[in-house]
């Protein structure tokens, strides 16, 4: 009989890397990495991103 190992569901996203190696990668939400700052005028700015398991350079996924 099947069972449950685990209750969160892995929602797997893809994403195509066009300004370093051109690989299509896979990656789940808890790979994401933030990083928050302030820009020039002093309001909030940051980014999430993944980094690239072929080249290593990072891929911003969503920036404010």
């Amino acid at each position: 009989m099947a069972r449950v190992i685990e209750d969160i569901p892995v929602v797997e996203k893809r994403i195509v890397h066009i300004n370093g190696c051109g690989r299509t990668i896979a990656y789940v939400p808890n790979e994401v990495r933030e990083i928050h700052r302030t820009d020039y005028g002093g309001g909030p700015d940051g980014k999430e991103f993944i980094i690239c398991p072929s080249c290593g350079k990072e891929i911003t996924v969503r920036a404010w």
